[in-house]
């Protein structure tokens, strides 16, 4: 599978192929998102020297903490003037300001001053109480005192998951995919690729999902007889089917799982790139100014300390031949994802088999629930709720965990990590299906004979390193699908050709 492009010029001027509902939810970058930096030079061209901007002032010395708060925010005309013109942006602008950054390290120090200058208004009342552990904590002793610039009582609230809202100011912008275009085009590849065009404030919007109907990836393997023979992938039969099987819907399921990769569990800087043809699908978008990146498939976490030093490990176990688990995922301490809501007789010290490991992450994702250590896990799904400012009913975000009991192991290689078995991974990006994935797989070009009806959720981060993040996620109607008149469908001969690439037996 290619790169997704956008093919907005090849069905005509204004196609509807599709129709398209749902939301969007975009995290502007506030100090460096291109969007912001654009609309807002308009606003607030007040240039001038706030009251006490020297934090050594001698005549901060003089003042108890209440006039101090006092002469930063409410006798400092030049600050007015500057809030009123945020809170005027903010209105126009339909924007959420969302801050919780820590601010007792560099480069703020707890310095008050550093502090309000780096906020945007609207946000610092409340901070402490949205930001801060101890103000969700059951500890009434402990509770934050309600001045942000006292920094020592505030312990910040860090997403295992979705760790952006730490470390940026964003402003929220939501909306709905009320569309002017949808493109439904089936590549020269034998790709299905749906793009939506929308209007914004911000100019237009375009995302999209690409995935490959007939995907079922093989490897060239010698049979019993030294004969070369194509063969499923790793004697793992159809993974369409495997990803498809507990869906609660009975939909058929396609990861977007392009640029995935896997971290080799006995050396974890070794990373295993996925070969493209084992991607099923991929997502894409650009909001205004800002391009995107997908933010692909998970099978590693990345665990913070409080140094802020990363520690990856695989999302892998390893069983021996009665299924127990023998090594992997669960060296406790280390994971990003314990293990949660142990029943009678389960000590929560070890993972029992694959099936304990899949239901403890999926739990983490899902459900959320409590550790060995009684401490409450916020599930990653609400993730965007509790430490974003986006409410899970009005954007209900899903993570996909993925089951791979169904994948096949030989005797005795339970602790082989090449493959797939004993591996779980993280999918923010998918798309479910209400046709079959034979169905899929014969679709054509022209208008279908019953409709393609499905839903999808996307997750991107800025392409121009601009920090802003981003969310799809919604339902579709596919009646009719164009042709790709400008691809290659003889590509693949010719790439094989120019690097003289073999079929398998040849």
């Amino acid at each position: 599978m290619t790169l997704p492009f956008v093919l907005s010029l090849l069905v005509g001027c204004d196609p509807h192929d599709a129709t398209v509902s749902g939301d969007f939810a975009m995290y502007f970058a506030q100090a460096t998102s291109s969007n912001i930096l654009r609309v807002k030079q308009d606003y607030d061209p007040v240039s001038c020297d706030y009251a006490l901007t020297d934090p050594l002032d001698e005549a901060l010395d003089d003042m108890d903490e209440g006039d101090f708060l006092s002469n930063l925010f409410e006798e400092d005309d030049c600050w007015a003037d500057h809030v009123a013109a945020e809170e005027q942006f903010q209105a126009d602008y339909n924007l959420k300001p969302i801050d919780c950054r820590t601010f007792d390290g560099a480069p703020y120090n707890g310095n008050a001053v550093r502090i309000r200058d780096s906020l945007v208004p609207g946000w610092e009342e409340q901070y402490e109480d949205f930001c801060c552990a101890e103000a969700h904590d059951e500890d009434a002793d402990n509770d934050p005192d309600g001045n942000i610039f006292t920094t020592d009582d505030c312990t910040v609230r860090r997403g295992r998951y979705s760790t952006f809202p730490t470390e940026k100011a964003f402003y929220l912008h939501t909306g709905s995919l009320d569309g002017y275009r949808q493109e439904a085009v089936l590549t020269a590849e034998g790709d299905l690729q749906l793009t939506v065009h929308v209007t914004t404030q911000f100019g237009d919007m375009r995302f999209g999902w690409v995935i490959d109907p007939d995907f079922s990836p093989t490897e060239c393997v010698e049979d019993e007889n030294g004969k070369a023979v194509e063969q499923s992938l790793f004697e793992d039969g159809n993974w369409i089917d495997g990803w498809s099987q507990n869906d609660p819907d009975g939909m058929t399921v396609y990861y977007l799982n392009a640029g995935a990769v896997q971290a080799n569990p006995n050396k974890v800087d070794d990373y295993w790139y996925f070969h493209r043809t084992w991607s099923a699908g991929a997502g894409f978008s650009r909001f205004g100014d800002e391009d995107a990146y997908m933010f692909s498939t998970d099978y590693i976490d990345y665990a913070l300390d409080d140094a802020g030093n990363y520690s990856v490990n695989p999302m892998w176990v390893g069983t021996d031949d009665d299924g127990k688990v023998v090594s992997g995922y669960g060296n406790y301490g280390t994971e990003q994802y314990p293990e949660l809501n142990c029943g009678d007789g389960d000590s929560c010290s070890r993972y029992d088999d694959y099936a304990d490991f899949y239901q403890g992450m999926a739990d983490n994702f899902n459900n959320g629930g409590v550790t060995r250590d009684d401490e409450e896990v916020i599930a990653v799904d609400r993730e965007l709720e509790e430490l974003a400012g986006l409410p899970h009913d009005d954007f209900p975000f899903n993570v996909k965990v993925e089951d791979n009991s169904w994948r096949h192991t030989e005797e005795g290689a339970g602790t082989d990590a090449s493959g797939f078995d004993g591996w779980v991974s993280a999918n923010p990006n998918w798309v479910r299906f209400n046709w079959s994935r034979e169905d899929l797989a014969a679709i054509t070009t022209g208008t279908l004979s019953k409709p393609l009806k499905g839903d999808f959720q996307l997750y991107m981060y800025s392409s121009d390193n601009t920090g802003s993040v981003w969310f799809y996620r919604g339902e579709f109607e596919i009646t009719k699908v164009a042709e790709d008149v400008w691809g290659y469908d003889e590509l693949e001969d010719i790439k094989r050709a120019e690097n003289d690439t073999p079929e398998c037996g040849e």
